[in-house]
């Protein structure tokens, strides 16, 4: 008789310290995403989106939206672009191999961190749709033979292409998607204050300095909450959201046990 597991497989968001999630991608292998509303609406519309995420070793919660008004502040809130700031401002990458993947140069990357050996690679816009795009970005992971790669190439082209790269076997240690991490620290886009991202309203000053590139996937956003209302509100209470047949769990936690990585560690499950 099929098990409730069996129906809805489980994916771990965890609230997780940023010296706990350094500590997983330096000496681990880890494949880390970091979960908005964006990537709650492609759990539910994108089955190999889903199927990234059900195969990610580590899930941290990106959005102060979910966490200030459905958890009620009760999780570590880890942005992609924060997790590449603190690592690059310590020196945890500077004896390690390092791939970005991602519209920025060799020397904007090389701005940003400091590392034994720092490659980029820039796939052309809507790559994860063209196979043979897909291929060479893989062929060039695959030769770099990197420590860590970042991929940054927003969503779901990040998770299903850190899904690919898992699928073909790519042995790099540590794979973190980081979204627009890289244009944050660059100077690129624009970050909220600290008093509008406390109050989960980062989403409103985006959109208020980006309103062209921003509105569409915010309104689609938008109905997708309105349309999940019922579940969001019982989040804080129950600690677990059914998106799309993906059993979220939302946890906060003091360091990553032993068997903290879990099964999707390898990207193999």
């Amino acid at each position: 008789m099929p098990t409730l597991a069996d129906k809805a497989p489980t994916c771990v968001v965890r609230g997780l310290s940023f010296d706990a999630l350094a500590t997983a991608l330096v000496r681990g292998r880890a494949t880390v995403f970091t979960l908005n509303m964006m990537h709650l609406r492609l759990l539910a519309q994108n089955p190999e989106f889903r199927e990234s995420y059900r195969r990610a070793s580590i899930v941290t919660l990106d959005s102060n939206l979910l966490n200030t008004c459905f958890l009620r502040r009760r999780m570590t809130v880890a942005t992609g672009s924060d997790l590449v700031r603190r690592l690059a401002a310590g020196r945890s990458l500077h004896d390690r191999s390092v791939l970005v993947i991602g519209n920025v140069t060799a020397e904007e990357a090389g701005s940003v961190m400091a590392s034994r050996r720092l490659e980029v690679v820039r796939p052309p816009f809507g790559f994860i749709r063209d196979p043979a795009a897909v291929e060479e970005v893989i062929a060039r992971v695959r030769e770099a033979a990197p420590d860590v790669v970042f991929i940054a190439v927003g969503a779901p082209q990040s998770e299903l292409l850190a899904l690919r790269l898992r699928r073909a076997g790519i042995s790099a240690p540590s794979i973190l998607c980081c979204g627009a991490a890289f244009e944050f620290i660059l100077g690129k886009q624009n970050r909220s204050p600290a008093w509008v991202t406390r109050t989960g309203l980062e989403w409103a000053w985006r959109l208020a300095g980006n309103p062209r590139r921003l509105a569409g996937r915010y309104a689609s956003d938008a109905g997708f909450m309105l349309s999940m209302l019922g579940p969001l509100t019982r989040l804080a209470r129950s600690g677990a959201l059914k998106v799309g047949g993906l059993q979220l769990q939302f946890r906060q936690e003091a360091e990553l046990g032993k068997g903290g990585l879990g099964r999707g560690a390898l990207g193999a499950g």
